[in-house]
């Protein structure tokens, strides 16, 4: 997939693209009133990309040893990017901007940064790679090796290794790797050598030292353990010997995709309950981002479409596919357990 056609399926095109018929350079339009209208996602690009750059860096310049130093430095990588670094928002400054971000930017942040207190949960149903079940149980591990990856635990309740904040903002951004979404060609292959000779594998049982007894000897355990099951000297496998087989490409970090993209549509959900009516400037509309790109592929061109039935029944797929979406996006955050400054109690997400 080419540089930028995750952002042109989204609307979300970067300040490069021409405007036209009202539309701001992040997918937003002007209404009758003025204000912003466009999906959430499209919300969140124009306050990252154009709005909450116009924040300067707080603590102003990153530290140098002496006066040359911040002159070699920038003669080094010519990058103001290098020299200033971000503000607190995460994003560069806008070293030309001559005002500051709309209210409604920074509400949006406050929003998104919002979205790490919430509790992360596996979804019972999840099948994030049904073009592994004909594989059995390697399907099964590379989901769980996926879920391992991605995720850690951090003080007794299970969290990502990227915070969701930081996941809706390198969307927004960068938009969405669909390309990394696709999984096609997956083939199990036997594990073997760089010289391609066949991997051999043996169980035996073999005594183990986990301690030391109170006179000084060794304690040791039986266990089972894997070892090299090939003969090197009669050329051949050793009784009981097994091989091992594996899958090809590896599907993890295509799972891994595809799980971000879920826990993004859950965020961009919850952003979107969070602030509808309550900005000045910006209507938010629901999302427009396909719950399963890997699936939802769009249709091939034809000739001569009939337009007004096209309308219809892109109207009624869009329909199914935001009633579809919100019904699945609590699936990934168990609550959220955040409190306005009025005191109101936690919102359960849950259905």
């Amino acid at each position: 997939m080419k540089n930028g056609e995750g952002n042109a399926i989204l609307g979300t095109m970067s300040s490069a693209s021409g405007r036209h018929d009202g539309a701001t350079s992040c997918g937003l339009r002007r209404n009758g009133a003025g204000k912003r209208v466009g999906p959430v996602e499209a919300a969140i690009a124009w306050a990252f990309c154009e709005e909450l750059p116009k924040v300067p860096r707080a603590d102003g310049p990153l530290p140098m040893a002496g006066g040359w130093d911040r002159t070699g430095r920038y003669a080094e990588l010519l990058s103001l990017v290098d020299l200033y670094g971000v503000n607190r928002y995460g994003v560069v400054p806008d070293f030309a901007a001559d005002r500051w971000p709309s209210p409604d930017a920074i509400a949006i942040a406050d929003a998104v940064a919002g979205l790490d207190e919430a509790e992360l949960e596996l979804p019972e149903d999840w099948r994030p790679a049904p073009e592994l079940d004909g594989f059995g149980g390697l399907g099964a591990m590379a989901v769980s090796a996926a879920w391992r990856r991605m995720t850690r635990t951090d003080g007794g309740r299970q969290v990502l290794r990227i915070r969701p904040s930081h996941l809706v903002i390198r969307a927004a951004v960068l938009g969405p790797r669909l390309d990394a979404m696709e999984l096609c060609g997956v083939a199990e292959r036997f594990e073997a050598h760089g010289n391609g000779e066949a991997k051999w594998f043996v169980e035996r049982t073999v005594d183990v030292v986990v301690g030391a007894w109170p006179d000084g000897s060794d304690r040791t355990e039986a266990r089972t353990v894997e070892q090299n099951g090939w003969n090197s000297r009669q050329r051949r496998p050793m009784p009981d010997a097994y091989r091992k087989t594996y899958l090809d490409p590896d599907p993890v970090p295509t799972i891994i995709a595809r799980a971000e993209h879920e826990i993004w549509l859950s965020a961009l959900e919850m952003v979107h309950a969070d602030l509808t009516g309550k900005l000045e400037t910006v209507e938010l509309l629901p999302s427009t981002v396909p719950p399963a790109p890997w699936i939802d592929r769009p249709a091939t061109a034809r000739i001569l479409p009939d337009l007004v039935i096209e309308r219809h029944l892109k109207e009624e797929a869009n329909a199914a596919r935001r009633d579809a979406f919100r019904a699945r996006f609590p699936r990934w955050f168990a609550n959220l357990r955040r409190l306005a400054d009025e005191g109101e109690p936690a919102v359960d997400m849950r259905p």
